[in-house]
């Protein structure tokens, strides 16, 4: 019997994600199988179920190797110090876009999120989950908003929440009609002129 090492167990794990990813990307997640899975990595029903319960273990799997983008600028903006919040706030979302449009793993995910998943009985907690990061993501980008007003820089007549919704939209608009057709725009640019103009549009003349 091959004894197999936790190297071999991490190789066999990456394979299995690296399958699932393709095979959501392209068929989508409810007409994947947990052995379509298997197959394509190349391994057995049984090291599937070793590694995965289900397809939702799967799906945590992929969203855990890399930060959604609603994660990642929630986090990075709790461990910064905010001293000019309008370029702090634009920074962060054009990062996100950069990573999108730049990281394989990324962009296939959430492609897989806006395009290839539905959110049904199976897969709900995946809609809840994102749900949970963007709520709280929002909550740390009106901080900016305020503070912005704070000093001057932005409207007093401006809601907070509302223009941080309205700038999420913007950018959710964008993730999903250029993975529709990454072609057709250049997905940096046009989140960068939307972004500019907005802000533009709520700053103090």
């Amino acid at each position: 019997m091959v004894r197999r090492t936790k190297a071999d167990a991490l190789t066999t794990r990456l394979e299995l994600l690296d399958a699932a990813e393709r095979l959501f990307s392209e068929r989508g997640v409810s007409n994947t199988s947990m052995m379509q899975v298997a197959e394509a990595a190349g391994v057995t029903r049984g090291a599937i179920y070793h590694h995965f319960e289900n397809k939702l273990a799967l799906i945590y799997a992929l969203m855990e190797r890399v930060s959604l983008p609603v994660d990642e600028m929630r986090d990075a903006l709790r461990k910064e110090h905010i001293n000019q919040p309008l370029l702090q706030l634009r920074e962060r979302c054009l990062h996100i876009v950069h990573q999108v449009q730049n990281d394989p793993h990324m962009q296939a995910l959430v492609n897989i999120l806006c395009h290839k998943c539905e959110y049904v009985e199976d897969t709900l907690p995946i809609h809840l989950r994102h749900l949970s990061g963007r709520n709280e993501c929002i909550d740390e980008c009106v901080k900016l908003i305020e503070l912005a007003q704070q000093q001057g820089s932005v409207r007093e007549d401006i809601d907070p929440r509302l223009t941080i919704i309205s700038i999420f939209a913007l950018i959710d608009g964008l993730f999903y009609n250029w993975l529709l057709d990454p072609e057709y725009f250049d997905l940096m640019s046009a989140a960068g002129s939307g972004v500019d103009n907005y802000l533009q549009g709520i700053s103090k003349v």
